[in-house]
């Protein structure tokens, strides 16, 4: 079970209507605060119209086994609005490291992994991933 914290539409169609929404969802019965934001396109949009801020919603999440050694998840399901997954890069996780990347004495850009560290884990140990 979840509460929806925010919604906000990203971008509108040419007629004015929410064509991706994002929803930010707190995790109620797990300790401390543990947020998701869940983006969706039209039709989930149009599905979602009827919550509101501070509903509380079922949601139902997809375990895939990631060939890089680990499980991934998404949610698929908030409430009885179904939700396509997307592959792309861009979970929308709320914590990330950066560190810059360097060649020859230069920055050349920067590279980020929202695999928690460590350090992050001592904090907020929730954030594990196996």
């Amino acid at each position: 079970m979840c509460q929806i914290v925010h919604k906000e539409v990203v971008e509108t169609s040419d007629k004015g209507e929410p064509a991706i929404v994002d929803f930010e969802l707190e995790w109620d019965p797990c300790p401390g605060e543990q947020l998701q934001i869940v983006r969706g396109d039209a039709d989930f949009a149009k599905c979602m119209a009827k919550y509101e801020q501070g509903d509380f919603v079922p949601v139902k999440v997809e375990h895939q086994w990631d060939t890089r050694g680990f499980f991934d998840w998404d949610v698929y399901q908030v409430g009885d609005c179904t939700r396509a997954m997307d592959d792309a890069e861009g979970s929308f996780e709320k914590s990330q490291e950066c560190s810059d990347e360097m060649a020859y004495g230069q920055s050349i850009g920067f590279n980020c992994s929202r695999r928690p560290q460590k350090k992050l884990l001592k904090v907020c140990p929730w954030t594990a991933r196996n």
